[in-house]
């Protein structure tokens, strides 16, 4: 595929029964140029790496951008990926990447709310406030600083250890130990009206 060729989009069909492919076939295959292996491989992590940016950027659109131009990225530089991470690992590092030069960019991203709070059988009172602290939740990780963010965001939302998010941000682990920290007091200072 040429340089400025977009990552492969998933195909009905085209690999009718992945499950028993493992990743290191798939990556092998995907490092030769084979576009279908690509397929599975984003497949199997699309969504991890979503909420990643959603975290990240706050913003779902934004969001999606990151992980359009990260899977972009990744398809043109898979052949050079040497597998001394896990192609998780890897990934998740351009998206961070990524959501580094959107910041860049818009220092001030918009934080929007979040719907996943309604349910029919909750009184509105109810809804709305929850709302309320999801939002101020969501925008207080936003104003985070982004070293702060992205070692919250990893270790806390990703469920990865300290050690793996200083090797995804190329730190040592007692410089995340004090960003997670730091971030976490922040956000409590920040929400302590919420109760």
């Amino acid at each position: 595929m040429p340089d400025d060729a977009q990552a492969p989009v998933a195909g009905p069909g085209r690999w009718p029964d992945d499950a028993p492919l493992l990743e290191a076939d798939l990556v092998a295959r995907a490092r030769a140029g084979d576009a279908a292996a690509f397929d599975v491989l984003v497949r199997r992590h699309r969504d991890r790496l979503y909420g990643v940016a959603l975290r990240m950027t706050g913003d779902p659109e934004d969001a999606q951008d990151v992980v359009q131009d990260a899977l972009e990225h990744a398809w043109r530089a898979v052949p050079r990926f040497r597998q001394d991470a896990r192609l998780s690992t890897w990934l998740v590092r351009i998206v961070i990447n990524r959501c580094r030069d959107l910041r860049r960019a818009r220092p001030q991203a918009a934080v929007p709310p979040d719907d996943t709070l309604a349910d029919a059988g909750t009184p509105l009172e109810a809804v709305v406030e929850g709302r309320g602290r999801q939002d101020a939740v969501v925008a207080a990780i936003a104003r985070l600083p982004f070293d702060q963010r992205a070692a919250l965001v990893l270790h806390t939302f990703d469920g990865r250890s300290q050690a793996e998010v200083a090797r995804l941000l190329g730190t040592t682990e007692s410089a995340v130990k004090v960003r997670i920290h730091r971030a976490r007091r922040a956000l409590l200072a920040t929400l302590h009206d919420w109760g």
